[in-house]
């Protein structure tokens, strides 16, 4: 007598089918179980690395580069492009060897990454260079490679000569300031009166 024969004298032809139907349910759950775990294994998106309450300080050849400070920093170094994260804002000085005072700048949220050469700040972003000119947008990026920053948010510009420009659809400029082309601007720019 074959198994299936003794499953019908025993349970009829109704727990036959309710018995292959789970069978089958068994082996579809089965099957798709290991793929979810290796999904969940396979997710690398957390920090690395926590930094609460961070004072970091860059330096070259023992001249401070950077003096940064953060509430809370997280580095991601597990996923395909690592990059740092200032998910509650920064604030920092940036220093040139050839000028006395430095640069600074501010923004609630920072993303860097160096692999990329790419940073963005979010929210409340304030640039001044060391000339003293003011950057003020909300949202703004740095190509470190190209010494560029960008944006397509509106930005304020106001020089130490009392020049104050409004860009309503962002600027591309050196990262120093020395050059921007605006978008959309208005402002008062002031000029020096040549005699003839």
């Amino acid at each position: 007598m074959s198994l299936l024969q003794t499953y019908r004298l025993f349970f009829g032809k109704r727990m036959l089918i309710i018995f292959v139907i789970s069978a089958l349910i068994s082996v579809a759950i089965g099957c798709s179980e290991p793929d979810a775990a290796a999904k969940m294994n396979d997710n690398r998106d957390f920090p690395s690395r926590t930094l609460n309450n961070a004072h970091v300080i860059f330096k070259d050849s023992g001249f401070i580069k950077i003096d940064l400070h953060s509430q809370l920093i997280e580095e991601y170094e597990m996923v395909d492009s690592p990059y740092t994260l200032f998910p509650k804002g920064l604030y920092m000085n940036y220093f040139n060897r050839n000028l006395d005072s430095p640069g600074y700048l501010r923004a609630d949220w920072a993303r860097m990454s160096d692999v990329k050469g790419t940073y963005e700040g979010r929210g409340n972003v304030l640039i001044i260079n060391e000339k003293g000119d003011t950057l003020k947008t909300d949202k703004l990026f740095w190509l470190k490679k190209d010494r560029r920053i960008y944006t397509k948010d509106t930005v304020w510009i106001i020089t130490v000569t009392g020049d104050s420009i409004q860009a309503n659809n962002g600027l591309e400029a050196k990262d120093d300031l020395s050059e921007y082309t605006l978008y959309n601007n208005r402002g008062v720019k002031f000029f020096e009166e040549k005699e003839m």
